[in-house]
């Protein structure tokens, strides 16, 4: 049985990944820009500097834009309660009564983990976080569950993923792995199971 579960944030926790990419969308359209690709599936599990190098090829160009988009940001600001999966707290608290450890590993920028936790209150129960910045490859190299396992000093890792990145990332660090299945096509075939619900995970750990 598993003695520690490492979380992907978006996607897995928290359903954000269709808000960030349609909110992307929303200020390439405002400002009359075309993106290379208009499908999210081209930037699932991507950190947010791989997402803006998949839109925006051209460097200069693309570094004149995400200066834009952080004002286009903080005029539509995502509120984390709202796209929580609503089990989440069940899961981890019912996890940590069974002194199972913890762990976020996530592309996403270290800001927006900690935001999340703050806004959903559940920062307390996390061991270990780590975010895209912390990293040099991102997924899907190993790298970021790697170091996670590290740190958190368990024998027995259980990987909670959505996209096929995120997946591959895990089993490149032999990690077990369900993949959490979405409302869209995806290819999880890589994963050791899928799930529909995150509270499937309470049985596979002591």
């Amino acid at each position: 049985m598993f003695d520690s579960v490492i979380f992907d944030m978006d996607g897995v926790l928290v359903d954000t990944e269709r808000f960030y990419f349609e909110r992307r969308m929303a200020f390439f359209e405002e400002i009359k820009e075309e993106p290379t690709t208009s499908d999210l599936l081209d930037c699932l599990g991507k950190t947010e500097q791989g997402i803006w190098n998949t839109l925006i090829p051209e460097k200069e160009k693309r570094e004149k834009l995400k200066l834009q988009y952080m004002d286009y940001r903080k005029r539509y600001p995502i509120f984390y309660p709202d796209v929580l999966r609503k089990e989440v707290p069940q899961v981890i608290k019912a996890l940590k009564e069974r002194q199972v450890k913890l762990a976020i590993a996530s592309s996403s920028p270290r800001r927006e983990i900690k935001k999340m936790l703050d806004d959903c209150q559940l920062g307390a129960y996390f061991d270990v976080i780590m975010s895209g910045d912390h990293v040099k490859e991102s997924k899907p190299h190993p790298e970021i569950y790697q170091r996670t396992k590290e740190l958190l000093g368990t024998e027995h890792h259980l990987a909670i993923e959505d996209s096929p990145v995120g997946i591959l990332a895990a089993k490149r660090a032999n990690l077990y792995t369900l993949a959490l299945q979405q409302p869209f096509a995806i290819d999880q075939s890589l994963a050791d199971e899928k799930i529909e619900n995150l509270m499937e995970i309470l049985t596979k750990v002591r």
